[in-house]
């Protein structure tokens, strides 16, 4: 039988050993996760993704609000 559990907390910051990803949140609640080396660069990889993703959607939307701030000035 597998036993899930799931913990929930607001991210405060991170440290990385040797072979532990250690989240910490503004209580000293503190998950600890063994990793390996692998273990690293997949959740690297799954970091820059998500990363990418949101730089892209902020551009865009300082892309649009820029489009909309010249429009309004056409219009007047």
């Amino acid at each position: 039988m597998k036993i899930q559990k799931v913990v929930e907390f607001k991210f405060y910051n991170a440290y990385t050993g040797w072979n532990c990803l250690e989240l910490n949140d503004a209580d000293e609640n503190q998950v600890k996760i063994k990793m390996t080396d692998d273990d690293y660069l997949s959740l690297a990889d799954t970091l820059v993704t998500k990363a990418n993703r949101i730089r892209k959607e902020r551009a865009d939307e300082a892309a649009e609000a820029v489009r909309a701030q010249e429009a309004k000035g056409e219009d007047e």
